[in-house]
């Protein structure tokens, strides 16, 4: 047995999560980019840039000629071979003007500054920028305007400061000794202004004489200030992000104010941390601070509390403070959040603590939970009494220890009873508590979930339970009064667990030893081997297909089975095996899905078939809070591999609820189609389901006495006949296996035929092409695609993709052209569907046979009206139902920019984008919009790609 040994609790590591964004301290080196200078010059040469530019001269003020001059021209340097000359003011200017309160152009310029002229020159410059921004040197207000934003003006100054002050930061932090007591030297000539310390003190929090004068400074209100605007107010909050102390902080408590770039990400508060250390803790649930680093929780009646982020914080924190108040905000609250404790890893990262102060806060006698927390944590291990703890709380958890754990989750039970206030915080928070209830290794604690069991959430509690400690359960399970669930979950653990059997059936009552040898019969079985799930009863199963079966499983993965399952496969009876996996999956379904195994979706990956495939997503709906669940569901579909488990997962990229479940399936095909050598629309072509139909669309059922045939039309109506020929309208309710056929046909065959449809018009927009062999294989020869292909005309490219002819498809699969005279189809030839674009002058005779011939196209195709570069013209500020925008979508567009935008890729990678204003928002869905563009390269479309760009675009505005 290994030794057991305490964790150091006393280690303190700032969590990765919270150093996006972190300002660096002294001896954080960050290397820089290996060509910042082409960094920036690529940076200035962007239309964006250009925008950012220009937003500032657009301001209603009077710039200062020679220094606009001097910025522009600084600016214009990098762009040349010999760049800018070395003037900090010059470069302090430059920074004003090109918005960087953009962080990612404030790094461009501060790194080129660095590696061009050294980190001396970049805090010149950002002391320079400093004393821009209090002077109000650069610009004043044009007088002429009546209305001026004078104050949004000079705060974005200042937020561009900020955000070069950030970049410098960086740099500063790792520079080399000699050059960095020099830029300090540098920055101390810069402390003339509010405005000016603040600054520079952030730069260089290791002079913490400069932090003391400027905390104390801020809290008395800067007295002296002459700052532009007060600009000081808004800066001052860069002092937290240089305070090394509680007392600094403290100073700082209501002096600060919330900057636009301040505290919006989470290495704000890891700035602060970094710098005072695990003391700081105290500060996450200060009111004052809360809402500044907006820490406080979403839900909007419940602001004034920790948010789930700073509550992870804390439990990360070594320090006693930190851990009480863990606890506190989360046990004490109006509304109960049990479960972002339990599993932010608290209690087991500090079990020594965890004991001290659980017992502390039970004395005080103002949460119940204390007990079952503090209870439920030594009797999970004893162990912990070998620390030195003080005496009262030695006494106390021996005392717990020696009651046997009586009374234990008794507190967690009577919440979860509780109808009326409800108190717990969410679903999770109810899980967990039922989780701490169930961890509880108590008979009493077990007895309460079982009381409990046919509630939400308490059955795989039980189960997990059981499997922890299967005799305890057994041993409740047993002397429970017989019936309903109880002696399913009985018979079910007897199954399961034949060791614990064997090990408590002497201990157990008559009546109760009499209840379980009624199940078993038995006397000496072998165990269960101890790596598989609490909810999986072996003898449930389907007899005869276990040997062997479950072992690899248990060692396989979705994605890499045990080389044994191929063998399985090739020899098994694959029916059986599906029906097996089956089986599996329902035991865990019957559990409420528990999450610490994957062995029921592995089976069904490695296992199933075509009859797994209609029930598993028939789930996805019900699951759609479950996005884990239904991304596993999406790989089991992938690894199954069959035609029809792709064709739902084709339908799902198209159909399913949310965007991210169809750019997962999306992500899928491509996945599939990758491993085939193909691409997604190939692939979607070769797994459309024929159903069992043959050629001509038909399908014999031999159902015992009966026999019938099936069918389906050019509309994908299903037909049946008996076996003389009459037509039915219902089948006999005893041919059991033609009706279920026809049941899965009926509902799957209009959606199939539906995306089939969808996919031809898109390939006749995007001018897909199939080789001679592809087409008839894939679709003359195909029962349910010929349906679709003979009511359509078709297009037929020499070598050299010239258009050679046009023709359909006859009644007989032979090949007709505009004269309804017989066409052979080369071997070298490719087929598209055709665009009234091939056959414009030809279309009245095209019409003239489809209707003689009484064939209805699936989507406009001789009809469809077409287009030109001129139809484009004259759109803009036309409003357009948002509806329209979404039915837009459903036909190739994707929505983009936040719902402000539509757009297509075309051949030839062109994407094109349909610009709307003010944007789609959920909020307000019926309000209308207005086109605002057509960007891209339209012109550069074939007359296909541009008549349908044309004709998307006049749907919209008509």
């Amino acid at each position: 047995m290994a030794k057991f040994v305490l964790p150091d609790e006393d280690v303190w590591v700032l969590p990765e999560a919270w150093r996006d964004g972190l300002s660096p301290r002294r001896g954080e080196s960050v290397s820089l980019p290996a060509d910042p200078v082409g960094l920036l010059r690529d940076m200035l040469g962007t239309e964006e840039f250009a925008k950012r530019v220009a937003r500032t001269a657009r301001r209603a003020v009077i710039f200062d000629s020679a220094l606009v001059a001097a910025g522009h021209g600084h600016l214009d340097g990098w762009r040349g071979p010999d760049g800018p000359g070395a003037d900090p003011r010059h470069a302090a200017v430059a920074a004003l003007l090109a918005g960087t309160r953009n962080g990612t152009v404030a790094t461009a310029l501060v790194d080129a500054w660095v590696a061009r002229f050294g980190i001396e020159f970049a805090a010149r410059a950002v002391g320079e920028m400093a004393g821009l921004v209090v002077s109000g040197a650069l610009w004043e207000i044009d007088p002429a305007p009546k209305e001026n934003f004078e104050r949004m003006w000079r705060g974005r100054d200042l937020e561009g400061l900020i955000s070069v002050a950030r970049a410098t930061r960086v740099r500063l932090a790792g520079a080399p000794g000699e050059e960095y007591e020099r830029a300090v030297e540098i920055l101390a000539g810069y402390r003339t202004s509010p405005v000016g310390r603040i600054v520079t003190t952030y730069l260089v929090p290791r002079r913490t004489d400069w932090v003391d004068e400027d905390c104390a400074a801020t809290a008395a209100g800067w007295p002296d200030a002459s700052d532009h605007g007060e600009a000081w107010k808004q800066a001052a909050g860069l002092l937290l992000l240089a305070a090394g102390t509680v007392g600094q902080v403290e100073l700082l408590r209501g002096n600060v104010t919330a900057s636009p770039l301040l505290y919006e990400r989470k290495g704000e508060v890891g700035t602060l941390l970094d710098g005072v250390g695990p003391a700081a803790a105290v500060f996450l649930d200060d009111p004052f601070f809360r809402r500044l680093f907006s820490l406080e929780d979403e839900k909007p009646n419940y602001r004034e509390r920790l948010n789930p982020d700073g509550i992870r914080l804390l439990a990360a924190i070594p320090t006693d403070d930190a851990f009480r108040l863990l606890c506190r905000v989360t046990l004490e609250g109006p509304l109960l959040r049990p479960g972002l404790l339990l599993k932010s890893g608290a209690l087991t990262r500090f079990p020594v603590r965890a004991l001290r102060i659980l017992a502390e806060l039970e004395a005080e006698g103002n949460c119940p939970f204390y007990t079952d927390l503090l209870g439920g944590h030594v009797l999970g291990d004893p162990r912990l009494l070998a620390a030195a703890l003080p005496a009262p709380v030695l006494a106390r958890v021996e005392a717990i220890l020696a009651g046997g754990g009586a009374g234990i989750g008794t507190a967690w039970a009577a919440e979860l009873d509780r109808e009326y206030p409800r108190r717990i915080d969410s679903a999770d928070d109810e899980k967990r508590m039922i989780g701490a209830l169930a961890a509880v290794p108590t008979e009493e604690a077990f007895g309460l979930v079982l009381d409990r069991v046919e509630r939400n959430y308490f059955r795989p509690a039980l189960l997990v339970a059981a499997k922890r400690d299967p005799r305890v359960a057994l041993r409740v399970l047993a002397e429970r009064a017989p019936g309903g669930v109880v002696d399913e979950l009985l018979r079910n653990h007897v199954l399961a667990y034949p060791q614990a059997v064997a090990d408590t059936l002497a201990t157990l009552s008559p009546a109760a030893r009499g209840r379980v040898e009624a199940i078993t019969g038995i006397s000496t079985p072998a165990d269960r081997a101890a790596d598989l799930p609490e909810w999986l009863v072996l003898p449930l199963l389907p007899a005869g297909t276990l040997q062997g079966v479950i072992p690899l499983l248990a060692a396989s993965t979705i994605a890499a089975p045990h080389p044994g399952i191929a063998e399985l496969r090739a020899t098994g009876d694959p029916r059986a095996l599906a029906a097996l996996a089956w089986a599996i999956f329902e035991q865990w379904q019957a559990a409420g899905y528990p999450a610490r195994s994957n062995l029921a979706m592995v089976a069904l990956a490695r296992l199933g078939d075509d009859s797994t495939v209609p029930a598993l997503t028939a789930l996805f709906p019900s699951w759609a809070s479950a996005g884990m669940r239904v991304r596993t569901g999406m790989d089991v579909l992938a690894a199954i591999g069959t035609d029809l488990a792709l064709t739902h997962l084709h339908r799902l990229s198209r159909k399913a609820r949310t965007a991210g479940f169809r750019r997962l399936a999306e992500q899928r095909l491509a996945d599939v189609a990758t491993a085939r050598g193909l691409r997604p629309a190939q692939l979607a072509d070769r797994i459309v389901p024929d159903f069992g139909l043959d050629a001509d669309g038909r399908a014999v059922l031999d159902d015992g006495p009966h026999r019938f045939t099936a069918g389906i039309d050019a509309q994908f109506q299903v037909w049946i006949t008996d076996e003389h020929g009459r037509h039915l309208t219902r089948l006999p309710r005893t041919a059991t296996a033609a009706r279920r056929y026809l049941t899965e046909l009926r509902k799957d065959l209009p959606a199939v035929a539906a995306e089939r449809s969808r996919a031809l018009e898109d390939a006749m927009a995007l001018g897909d092409r199939w080789t001679a062999e592809e087409f008839r294989r894939y679709f003359v020869e195909h029962p349910l695609m010929w349906q679709l292909t003979h009511r359509l005309l078709w297009t037929a490219f020499d070598e050299r993709g010239a258009a050679v002819a046009v023709f359909r498809a006859a009644e007989d699969r032979t090949f007709a052209d505009r004269d309804d005279k017989t066409w052979t189809l080369g071997p070298t030839l490719t087929v598209g569907v055709a665009h009234p674009w091939h056959f414009a002058p030809d279309r009245t005779a095209w019409a003239q046979i489809l209707h003689d011939y009484l064939i209805i196209q699936p989507f406009p195709q001789v009809s469809r009206e077409l287009f030109g570069l001129e139809d484009l013209s004259a759109v803009a500020g036309t409003e357009v139902p948002s509806g329209k925008l979404f039915a837009l979508a459903a036909r190739g567009w994707r929505f983009t920019d936040g719902h402000r935008s539509l757009e297509r890729t075309w051949p030839g990678a062109r994407t094109i984008e349909i610009r709307f204003a003010p944007g789609y928002h959920w909020q307000d869905p019926d309000q209308p919009q207005h086109l605002a563009e057509i960007r891209g390269d339209v012109a550069g479309l074939t007359p296909t790609g541009i008549s349908e760009v044309a004709r998307d675009v006049r749907f919209l505005t008509t």
